[in-house]
Parts: structure tokens; sequence; C-alpha cells
């Protein structure tokens, strides 16, 4: 009913008989993972069908080698980490930035799915994700190199949301902000 009205659908999924009902409904991404084995054919259906997985694994935990098989055959995976629900820090989403470096992501795959592909998770490539020309300019200025320390991202230097400058030029930082979020927004 939601696809009939141009409407995405994501789906909580932390159980193996929720991820095959999510998968074969069409959803468009998932949020969490699977404890436990997830066979090779569902992960390929989700390909076929170009179901994202925002894994949260700070909150569930290691699931290293699904994750992993799911981006080797080809699937967006973004970041995300149920801030508000479970008491997890806003702003920088180290915890899961760190799980999914754990879990064998690259730092450039990391930063990916932080930006670009939750963009394209939440459906909003046009204005966000991405530094371009006409979008939403947030970035974030640090010392050091994050594809070498994703650590280095907890101490920007500078951070520009939304074109403004909210830390680093001369300006104070906002009491509470621990950095821009690496997220999409």
């Amino acid at each position: 009913m939601a696809h009939a009205h141009g409407l995405p659908v994501s789906v909580h999924a932390t159980r193996l008989p929720d991820l095959q009902q999510a998968v074969a409904a069409g959803v468009d991404d998932i949020a969490h993972m699977v404890q436990g084995w997830i066979p090779d054919d569902l992960l390929q259906e989700m390909v076929k069908k170009g179901i994202a997985w925002v894994p949260t694994l700070a909150a569930e935990g290691p699931c290293r080698d699904t994750l992993r098989r799911f981006l080797d055959a080809g699937e967006v995976v973004g970041v995300g980490n149920d801030t508000g629900y479970l008491g997890f820090d806003e702003g920088m989403p180290m915890d899961e930035l760190r799980a999914l470096s754990r879990a064998g992501l690259t730092p450039m795959e990391i930063l990916v799915a932080a930006t670009r592909d939750a963009a394209r998770i939440l459906r909003r490539t046009a204005t966000i994700g991405t530094l371009e020309q006409g979008k939403q300019a947030d970035v974030l200025v640090v010392r050091g190199d994050p594809l070498q320390d994703l650590e280095v991202l907890l101490d920007p230097v500078f951070v520009l949301h939304r074109g403004v400058v909210v830390r680093g030029g001369g300006r104070p930082t906002p009491r509470g902000l621990r950095g821009c979020p690496v997220t999409a927004a």
C-alpha cells in the first residue's frame, strides 16, 4: 500500500522469519541485523530487489560475516544507531562506526555508508549525501586522515552544517555539540 502512494517502506527485523517476510514483501530497507546465519539466496534476493541495510551493529552485536557477504554481493549499507531509543548519544555515531570497522568495513566504506548511501536510503540524494553544487553543505574538517583513523572524526576543527559555520571559523561551539553527525543529514 505504501509503495502505491510513492512512500518507501523500512522494516526493523532481528529474526530470520521477519527478514524473510520483509524481503518477500519488497521493502526498501532493513534496519538491524538478524543474529545467526542468513542463507545466500535470501541475501541475493535482497540485492536483486535493491533492498538496503542499516545494520545498527552497535545495538545488535557482531554480524561480521553476514554484513560482508551482503556488501560483497553489491548492495548498499547505511549508518544508523537508534539514537534516542537505546540511549546512544546524538552527534557522531562512533559506536556504530567502530562496530562497522570491527565487522570488516574499510574506513572508505564506512564514510560512504554514513553519507552518500545514507542519503540514498532516505531518498534525499538530490539535496544531501555528497558535496555537489546545489546541495546542502555539511562539511566536517579534521586534523588527520579518517581513511587511516576514524577516531579523528571526534575532534573536528571546523563544521559547516547546512551552509552555516557551527564550529571553528572563530565562532564558539554550541553547548553540547559533539561534532557534526556523519549521517547524510
